[in-house]
């Protein structure tokens, strides 16, 4: 998976070196070497901020602060941490090293941007190194700034989901505080060590006094084993867990829990609120050292699962729903949005740019040349997500994919070539059209491959929904009313974010032989097109990946949400 990644990486540092060869570098040595050194610092500064953000913030787990690192395995920890640390790096370099691919943008708002920005940029002069230099602190900046408007912490916190933080934690402890059950032979262990706890203790009710003194002494007595069987060092010297000062609070509870247990109306008075104020607590923190330690040192759900069960408790693995039902609904609006999207946005450049009327427009577009763009959007992303909506399913079905992490990291590499593949294949061989028909296929590929990141993105987007209605071990989609404009805003920025990504290349799109339309025609099509498709399918992920039992109970007046799907 590391070395996917590192592929993903290579190409676009290598995208990087394309543009910085098809723009010369500036007659003047100095500023040439100061971009340098910026972008290289940028980076460097970007990849060490990724990587505190991604370690932050704590979370609250049992009431307490937790670091991520400790609430998933450390395999998932570090993968997730590398991944927002490329994504940091890939976003700066985007920034600050391809700002040439912005300037088609920048000329169509000319006169809210100055001209003079724009001929700085043209000629690298100074004045525009001090604007990337700006730029560049801003976005280390919001690399910083904890806001929940602040989309770059977003990512983390969307990665921090993909691999079970902090809901995998919380669930442990939950399951610790409510079901644990203390195996035979560790009972034996507890009460030659501690005298005072019997055995009837561990089958008393879970509120009681004995109960959850007892439990805590096993947990004290699990952890020390660990402590001195392992080369632990590092997480029991974690300064949240306050672990001495826990063991000091053990003696001192232990020493109350000794006073009123020659109280013989103890379980029914508890005149001194011990359970409560002191006993719970302390059950409670044990309760997340233990979990958080089952976590961090089991890299696998099976191993996981199974440490768990000697520990006590029962932790179910994942189940996943058969997919193909909700494959169907995104390959139903891939077919619409791909039609519509095409045809709807020649009409309103006709509409909108020629001045003629709307039936006018209508009536005018030339069919063969709508299919022949259409041909090309289907290719693109069509053919591409098919491919990763049918690789998922293969994957459930011989029961792999549950680690959602490396499964995005595989979706977004594939989608990512395959894309510009079958665009290659139809350009030079199958629809072909100049320039690309007399291109060398290697570097009619690599040409193509910009078109791969849309693909990418959706694909990401649809599977990572798809996952919520299908997994068990992810937040259900939330149906409810209180969410439509939330979803809605949703559904709509990530189209509008799909196409601003694409926005330098979809405006600098060459006019070709095949559909003889003006070039901006050509370029307002392809850009309609990406933002319907983007947004349709964020649509469908949203709204249409519903449960039959939730339809159900709408349709007949129940509750507007299905059990288990509340976010």
């Amino acid at each position: 998976m590391t070395i996917s990644i590192c592929f993903v990486f290579i190409m676009l540092a290598a995208n990087a070196a394309l543009a910085a060869e098809s723009n010369p570098p500036p007659t003047d040595p100095f500023l040439w070497w100061a971009h340098l050194v910026v972008t290289v610092l940028g980076v460097l500064v970007a990849v060490r901020l990724a990587y505190q953000a991604f370690g932050k913030p704590p979370f609250k787990v049992a009431e307490a602060p937790t670091f991520p690192k400790y609430m998933t395995s450390r395999q998932h920890y570090w993968v997730g941490s590398f991944v927002y640390m490329l994504f940091a790096a890939t976003f700066f370099l985007l920034l600050v090293s391809l700002h040439r691919e912005v300037i088609p943008v920048a000329r169509l708002f000319s006169e809210p941007v100055s001209k003079k920005i724009i001929d700085a940029v043209d000629t690298n002069s100074a004045p525009y190194l001090m604007t990337i230099v700006f730029i560049g602190a801003v976005y280390l900046y919001m690399l910083k700034k904890e806001a929940p408007w602040n989309v770059l912490l977003m990512m983390r916190d969307l990665i921090h989901g993909w691999i079970s933080i902090p809901s995998l934690a919380r669930d442990v402890v939950a399951q610790i505080q409510d079901e644990l059950c203390v195996p035979d032979d560790a009972v034996a262990k507890v009460i030659r060590r501690w005298p005072g706890v019997g055995e009837q203790d561990f089958s008393k009710d879970k509120n009681t006094i004995d109960r959850k003194w007892a439990e805590v002494c096993y947990m004290r007595s699990w952890l020390e084993e660990k402590k001195a069987s392992r080369s632990d060092a590092t997480f029991f010297a974690e300064k949240t867990f306050k672990f001495n000062r826990l063991l000091v609070q053990f003696e001192k509870v232990g020493e109350k829990v000794k006073e009123q247990k020659t109280d013989e109306g103890i379980e029914k008075t508890d005149p001194t609120g011990l359970a409560d104020d002191l006993l719970k607590p302390l059950h409670k923190n044990f309760s997340r050292l233990v979990a958080c330690y089952l976590i961090y040192r089991n890299g696998d759900r099976r191993r996981l699962i199974e440490e768990a069960r000697k520990f006590g408790i029962t932790l179910q693995s994942p189940m996943q729903e058969n997919p193909l039902v909700y494959s169907i609904v995104y390959i139903l609006t891939l077919m619409a949005c791909v039609y519509v999207g095409v045809y709807l946005s020649a009409v309103l450049f006709d509409w909108a740019y020629n001045g003629n009327g709307l039936l006018d427009a209508i009536a005018h577009q030339d069919g063969a040349h709508i299919h022949s763009w259409i041909i090309y959007s289907a290719g693109n992303y069509g053919l591409t997500i098919i491919l990763i909506l049918s690789l998922r399913m293969g994957a459930r079905a011989v029961g792999i994919g549950t680690d959602h992490l490396v499964t995005y990291c595989w979706t977004f590499l594939i989608a990512l070539v395959t894309g510009p593949f079958v665009l290659a294949i139809l350009a030079k061989y199958l629809h072909p059209v100049e320039p690309y028909r007399s291109m060398p296929p290697l570097e009619l590929f690599y040409q193509m491959l910009v078109w791969g990141l849309g693909p990418a993105l959706i694909s990401v987007y649809i599977t990572y929904y798809l996952d919520r209605q299908t997994s068990s071990d992810m937040a259900k989609i939330d149906h409810s009313l209180s969410t439509v404009g939330w979803r809605l805003v949703n559904s709509f920025c990530f189209g509008a974010g799909t196409v601003l990504l694409l926005l330098p290349s979809l405006l600098t799109i060459p006019p070709v032989d095949v559909v003889p339309w003006p070039a901006e025609k050509l370029r307002f099509v392809s850009t309609g097109a990406t933002f319907l498709l983007s947004a349709g399918l964020a649509l469908a992920a949203q709204f249409a990946l519903r449960k039959r039992s939730q339809t159900r109970h709408d349709a007949e007046g129940g509750a507007s949400t299905a059990a288990g799907l509340v976010n």
